[in-house]
């Protein structure tokens, strides 16, 4: 189809930072990338699970041979950046003398990084306070040498200009912006994604469709970020399939990491919306991964948010998912998106109901759930102002 004649905010703003290097095994040049960056002495950060899989081997690998020293492995980052873990983290960092960081794994390990690297660069220890800020652009200077292999097709946080933080006693996320936090180099190697099990596959791979989708429609739009967004669908409707049923299809693999990085780049710029603030009220609360927060609530956000003045985008979605909709009526590719998403989530093999997670069905155990999500930063750029009662009716569509 051709691009539709649709409105965007006649100035908005670009950003996008990191270099970015993609081949099968460019983990290889880390020890060259790293030096050029002025980095000398690393320290790696990653998750247990990464260890005992055999993935950040390949990259300590790569550091022994190069002329980089190893300063040490913290790998006791769990799911979601908590903050008493990136204060551990900043910790270790000091204590072994590093002078720059490396990032292997996934959103949370990426986002745990960055915000270690914040505290260094400010001299704290504590990493609470500035995530009460949320954001940390005053007076913000370049931090300490940062590469990240993403070990995920998902989250896209080796782009971005954010992260999201768990503060473990509210039970709330916390969404915190810094501009250099983001890595200096991203290194996509698809070879560290081949030993992800299909599940996680799945539901990362439907974070960067979720990111994409919201882009797209979010009130800060803009033509770039469609150019990337749009583009990103059609290849995480093309391969995600593969890369679930087939986890050592280096094509799928590899598209799938650019993919994911493509979304990023395009919500970094113009943010989310009502599916992210749902979903982050779900994992602060609940502890459902994101990804898979994000899969269930998608095509009920999706379908709450098809209104005029957002339909010609839901049809550049649709079209970017390869329905065919010359000589459909807007709504009705805009539809028909919504149910491909949900074709796409039945082939992936993942659950589309919150009950799988024991979530309640009744208004006054949801409410909580309802308070946090309203008051999530992203809500904001939901194409379709979110009442309470619209958010508690989205999780009992859900349920």
């Amino acid at each position: 189809m051709k691009y539709p004649d649709i409105a965007f905010e006649p100035f908005f703003t670009w950003v996008n930072r990191p270099r970015i290097l993609y081949a099968p095994g460019v983990r290889k040049e880390v020890g060259f990338e790293m030096s050029q960056l002025g980095g000398t002495r690393v320290a790696v950060f990653t998750d247990r699970g990464l260890v005992n899989a055999g993935v950040v081997e390949m990259v300590l690998a790569e550091i022994r041979d190069s002329v980089l020293e190893l300063a040490g492995v913290f790998d006791g980052i769990l799911q979601d950046a908590r903050i008493e873990v990136i204060n551990a983290g900043a910790a270790f960092y000091r204590s072994v003398n590093a002078d720059c960081m490396i990032a292997v794994g996934g959103g949370s390990v990426m986002d745990t990084a960055k915000a270690v690297n914040i505290l260094i660069g400010s001299g704290d220890d504590d990493f609470q306070p500035l995530a009460d800020q949320a954001g940390l652009w005053e007076g913000a200077r370049p931090l300490a040498p940062h590469i990240a292999f993403p070990t995920t097709a998902g989250t896209g946080c080796e782009v971005t200009s954010a992260m999201v933080v768990l503060d473990t006693i509210a039970k709330a996320k916390l969404s915190v912006t810094h501009p250099y936090c983001n890595p200096d180099i991203a290194m996509l190697d698809p070879e560290l994604t081949v030993k992800l099990p299909a599940k996680i596959t799945a539901f990362t791979g439907m974070d960067a469709l979720t990111h994409a989708i919201e882009s797209i429609v979010s009130t800060g739009a803009e033509p770039i970020a469609d150019a990337l967004s749009l583009h990103a669908i059609r290849l995480i409707f093309k391969y995600l399939p593969v890369a679930v049923r087939d986890p050592g299809n280096m094509e799928a693999r590899g598209y799938m990491m650019l993919a994911s990085a493509m979304a990023a780049m395009g919500f970094g710029n113009t943010m989310t919306g009502g599916v992210h603030a749902l979903a982050h009220a779900l994992g602060g609360i609940y502890g459902i991964p994101h990804g898979l927060a994000n899969a269930i609530m998608l095509p009920h956000v999706m379908a709450f948010n098809i209104i005029e003045e957002r339909v010609e985008r839901f049809r550049m979605i649709a079209d970017a998912m390869g329905i065919e909709v010359g000589g459909m009526e807007p709504r009705k590719a805009a539809e028909a998106a919504v149910e491909a998403v949900k074709g796409l989530l039945t082939t992936v093999g993942l659950t589309q109901t919150l009950k799988d997670f024991n979530i309640p069905a009744d208004r006054e155990a949801l409410q909580p759930l309802v308070e946090l999500a309203a008051a999530d930063g992203q809500i904001g750029y939901n194409p379709r102002y979110m009442e309470e009662e619209d958010i508690l009716t989205l999780y009992l569509q859900a349920n």
